[in-house]
């Protein structure tokens, strides 16, 4: 099989792990210890109940960490908390003591030999009675934080257990009555204290520290020279596509990504921090890599796998998330009655959850994309995003025996479902040979490689520079997105500029989103563009709003905002600033050009106006970073909508006048601005202008126009026309009165419509509403405020 130098290296790596666990207890003499706490004083050991009774009168809530929260939650944590300031631990033996269990936690654990273990004292906890401490995992709070140490001070209780799992194993801990009990696990691993159920258990919680590891020799026990060879193999043969029954594709693979077990952070993820069986492997495979030419790096993977998976069988039946009856004789219901086993109506199919007990049958799917990794030469890391293809991930312990950090089950739909989806995040050692090493990070969105252009630049290595950049043509089209984007912009643009090739520029420009462009980045756009024309300016930023018809996402407000200074900043740069910003008022006014003229055939007035309001804040920026060309062109097409678009441009308007010092008298945008006040002034005139309508005209505007041009509409447009009539009683089926509902609803018309239900067919009764009056009243009272604030804020400039 052509997984098989993977899988050889896997069964490799398991054989070469050394003996370690991912928790570990030990007890030693409480003589060792001598313990003050500020407020109490020196704790005799055993601890007895009015000592800790006193303890928590110094106490206060323990927190506990939720993202980037802090809280305090007594249904997640009940304990009392002492922070380290007030903790003195001493002793005539403490530090030998306390040196010697690190030295077994570190061998227990699995940590190599020249990992040198330092615990920080973080809190002293106190449980009483009841009181406990959920599931959680840790957070790791120093970047060399590789573990948790807990140490529990003998006391007289029952329960408060201590227990730890990771990768579907779990060990519980009870704590001495007579000595010290030092309880060591990794920082990745989830754990709990059950309820203490009398007494009080006192412990003392430590960060565990990894120093760095001392220099060794280079020699390693193992199958080096075993990986080394499937290392070389795996880079040589074609890769084997997914579900593909062995059918490869016609070039090797790229890289290898080998996971590892445990989880790690950003700032916790180097190569003298990994744990246990991870520390044993990842040093294999760098002494693998070097005997077999390739690089190495570390990274965090995010991996999805889709499982066919089948629920536990409860109450409800096999399937029993919910039930449908098709029996219903509700004519309106078209058997879409869903009950849920509580008799609730409409449940919720998918679900998220702890589906530990569904039974997983075959993998449908996976997913494992990396998202951040360590540079080759260990000074750091970079945001990058690289989906890894199946023939390129290897692991010798599989997903579905870790624990995910979140499930999802979709439950059976007809012709789809009974699926689970389930999320893991996993560090993982990543390999390519050497001699690809400029495309494998290029491919991950990585700076390095522009970095690598940018100097043979610097060295006048232009031709070396031309070559290496022409090779990401293909694979350069995936860059452009996620947090590390603006970054990446930067580094690429100066390099786009020094090559001297149109055509290549284009290509390492072309896959960003214009959301990525800001004032920073001015200078070196406006420097490509003195270099390359106007032309080409102009093709570069069409290609970063997007194919044709891309509908902007939420950043584009957000980046619009900020284009008056892009544009600026644009227009004083050395250059020709101006051919780029040109085309990117262009390309913002043509995108909200589209969405303004789709809002103006949106009937429903609260849903169009709440739509329209932002995108008139939306135009004041575009018009304020336009020159006097786009400007002229814009006001323009605005001044030829119809009244509707008043709800567009009263808004620009406002914002316009909450900034007056970025609308100065004479630039373009002030010019702009008056000429869109003065016709808004005009319309609202007219309108004003309008008659009032009598009190016995029930007249109403018809629906729009039918699309399916049914024989239905036209006898509904003559009620809405007809001045006098106010009810129309209509026996129509069960689609017709659908049709009817559908049309009023979409043109927002005061009007009533219910279904009497008597006789076949039933009768749907239209009634025109009040609203007919009161809406009027309302809209001419809200234009008459308009106008007003208008002739306050934009008067017309005198003749």
């Amino acid at each position: 099989m052509r997984q098989g130098a993977r899988k050889r290296l896997a069964e490799l790596l398991d054989g070469a792990e050394r003996g370690g666990d991912f928790s570990t207890r030990i007890e030693m003499s409480s003589h060792a210890l001598r313990i003050e706490i500020d407020g109490v004083g020196e704790l005799p050991l055993p601890v007895c109940a009015p000592v800790a009774r006193k303890l928590i009168t110094q106490a206060q809530q323990a927190r506990f960490g939720r993202g980037e929260q802090t809280l305090t939650d007594t249904g997640v944590r009940d304990t009392w908390e002492i922070t380290p300031d007030r903790i003195t631990l001493d002793g005539p033996d403490w530090h030998r003591t306390l040196s010697n269990v690190l030295d077994g936690i570190r061998t227990a654990l699995g940590l190599p030999p020249t990992t040198v273990l330092r615990a920080e004292p973080h809190a002293l906890l106190v449980y009483g009675k009841g009181q406990f401490f959920l599931p959680h995992q840790d957070s790791e709070k120093d970047d060399r934080m590789v573990g948790t140490l807990v140490v529990s001070l003998p006391s007289y209780h029952t329960g408060g257990e201590l227990v730890v799992e990771h990768a579907g194993r779990s060990v519980t801990h009870r704590a001495s009555r007579e000595q010290l009990t030092f309880t060591a696990f990794y920082a990745d691993c989830r754990h709990e204290v059950r309820p203490v159920t009398s007494g009080y258990r006192i412990t003392l919680t430590m960060n565990l520290l990894a120093e760095r590891m001392r220099p060794t020799d280079g020699t390693s026990g193992g199958p080096v020279a075993d990986l080394a060879h499937c290392l070389t193999e795996h880079f040589a043969q074609p890769a084997e596509q997914h579900y593909s029954y062995g059918r490869p594709d016609a070039t090797p693979p790229n890289r290898l990504v080998y996971l590892l077990d445990h989880e790690y952070t950003q700032r916790g993820l180097g190569w003298d921090r990994l744990k246990s069986a991870d520390a044993t492997r990842a040093a294999l495979l760098r002494q693998a890599a070097a005997q077999a030419d390739c690089e190495a790096v570390l990274a965090l993977a995010e991996v999805k796998e889709t499982w066919d998976a089948v629920p536990p069988y409860d109450r409800y039946g096999y399937y029993g998330d919910v039930e449908h009856f098709d029996d219903c004789e509700d004519e309106e219901c078209e058997g879409q009655c869903l009950l849920d086993p509580d008799g609730e109506p409409g449940a919720e199919r998918r679900r998220s959850g702890d589906f530990s007990d569904y039974e997983l049958n075959d993998l449908v799917d996976d997913e494992t994309t990396l998202g951040w990794w360590t540079r080759p030469d260990g000074t750091g890391g970079e945001h990058i995003s690289l989906p890894v293809p199946y023939a390129e991930v290897c692991a010798t312990t599989d997903n579905k025996d870790l624990t995910p950090y979140q499930s999802e089950y979709e439950g059976y739909m007809g012709n789809y479902g009974n699926t689970l989806d389930r999320w893991y995040r996993r560090a993982a050692v990543v390999l390519w040979p050497r001699q690809r090493s400029f495309a494998a990070r290029a491919e991950a969105g990585s700076e390095g490689a522009l970095r690598e252009l940018q100097g043979h630049l610097d060295t006048g290595e232009v031709e070396q520079a031309r070559t290496l950049a022409r090779s990401l043509a293909p694979i350069w089209k995936h860059q452009g997105s996620g947090p590390a984007a603006s970054g990446l912009f930067a580094s690429a643009l100066p390099v786009a500029v020094g090559l001297g090739e149109a055509d290549t520029a284009t290509m390492l420009l072309a896959p960003f989103g214009v959301e990525t462009l800001s004032e920073r980045h001015a200078p070196a756009l406006a420097a490509a563009a003195a270099r390359y024309g106007r032309t080409w300016a102009h093709e570069a930023v069409g290609s970063w709003f997007g194919p044709a018809g891309t509908y902007p996402g939420a950043d584009r407000a957000a980046w619009i905002e900020s284009l008056p200074g892009l544009c600026a900043a644009l227009r004083t740069s050395d250059g020709d600033g101006d051919a780029v910003a040109t085309p990117l008022v262009e390309g913002a006014w043509r995108t909200t050009g589209e969405q303004l003229t789709g809002l103006l055939g949106t009937s429903r007035e609260q849903e169009r106006r709440a739509s329209m309001e932002r995108l008139g804040t939306t135009l004041a920026h575009i018009l304020r970073a336009a020159g006097p060309g786009s400007a002229d062109t814009i006001t323009t097409a605005l001044r030829g909508l119809p009244d509707t678009a008043l709800e567009c441009l009263l808004p620009a308007l406002r914002t316009a006048a909450r900034r007056p010092a970025a609308v100065r008298d004479g630039t373009p945008a002030a010019r702009a601005f008056q000429s869109l006040a003065d016709h808004c002034e005009t319309m609202l005139t007219a309108g004003a202008a309008r008659p009032v309508r009598v009190a016995d005209d029930w007249s109403l505007t018809p629906a729009g126009t039918c699309r399916s041009r049914c024989d239905l509409c036209p006898d509904l447009d003559a009620f809405l026309t007809s001045h006098t009539r106010r009810l129309m009683e209509w026996p129509l089926a069960k689609d017709r009165r659908r049709h009817i509902h559908s049309r009023i609803e979409l043109a927002d018309l005061p009007v009533s419509h219910t279904t009497r239900r008597q006789g076949r067919p039933y009768t749907l009764v239209l009634a025109k509403t009040n609203a007919v009056f009161t809406q009027e009243r309302a809209a001419r009272a809200l234009a008459e405020t308009d106008l007003a604030w208008l002739r306050e804020e934009w008067p017309r400039p005198r003749l």
